[in-house]
């Protein structure tokens, strides 16, 4: 009887050190599995991290070379071209009479110029568009474009307006710059629109055109590249960023912001 009792409490015994092994295993187990999900979280949010900075340094990069190329055309392309338009205008009144009339019309192209890249580069200076906000460097931009006569280009605004951070007003207007560029270039579009919406805690934009469209899948192509851009631009700003476009039947992109 005693033996049997003695085996007993052995198995007792064996079972409770059993179950404390499998506990404490399943614990160690734990324990790590914790650790090492915890450690690829950190070791994803400082890949993100580094490539935001990544990212945020290569848009500070352009945005200080669209500075510089704003500087060059205002301060020496417009300055040669003014004085290109003076000098045509003293050399005007030094010709005959029937000659005055071709000389004042060179002289009213390369004014027009003037002024075309004057706005130009307004649109690339991005103290301009901080000093100007997103609507009217918007409304400058399309009223280049309708100058242009290459696109009928229309800007729509809905609700009351409010101002962003300068930083989101930027970013927000080189992504619909960087649209707008693509349709004038490669869309054949005939009409471009552009509707920004004020809601009570987000802003919502649309751009719009009718041209050719394009495969939104083939990063290949400028399209595809420029899609690019303009998600890694809305990702600093936490904006979301969707392009929808149907083969011969246009373009059209959405934007949404938290105001």
């Amino acid at each position: 009887m005693n033996n049997l009792q003695e085996i007993d409490i052995l198995i007792v015994i064996t079972t409770i050190i059993v179950l404390i092994l499998c506990f404490t295993v399943v614990i160690f187990f734990l324990y790590f599995q914790k650790k090492k999900i915890a450690f690829i979280l950190s070791e994803r949010e400082t890949r993100q991290r580094f490539e935001e900075e990544i990212t945020k340094s290569k848009m500070e990069i352009q945005e200080q070379a669209l500075q510089n190329i704003s500087w060059e055309i205002h301060d020496n392309v417009g300055q040669l071209l003014s004085v290109a338009k003076m000098q045509l205008n003293i050399i005007q009144y030094t010709l005959p009479e029937n000659q005055q009339f071709s000389i004042q019309e060179t002289g009213d192209i390369i004014g027009k110029s003037l002024q075309e890249l004057r706005g130009l580069a307004k649109s690339l200076n991005p103290e301009t568009i901080k000093n100007n906000g997103l609507i009217d460097s918007l409304t400058l931009e399309i009223e280049r474009f309708n100058r242009l006569k290459v696109i009928d280009a229309s800007l729509n605004i809905v609700n009351d307006q409010y101002n962003l951070s300068n930083e989101k007003e930027i970013i927000l207007f080189r992504i619909l710059q960087e649209f707008c560029n693509n349709s004038l270039k490669y869309s054949q579009a005939k009409n471009l629109y552009i509707t920004v919406t004020f809601k009570l805690d987000i802003l919502e934009i649309t751009a719009e055109d009718n041209g050719i469209g394009f495969d939104v899948n083939d990063v290949e192509n400028h399209s595809g590249i420029g899609l690019l851009n303009m998600k890694s631009r809305g990702k600093l700003i936490g904006a979301e960023i969707n392009l929808e476009s149907t083969i011969n039947k246009g373009t059209k992109l959405y934007i949404s912001c938290l105001k």
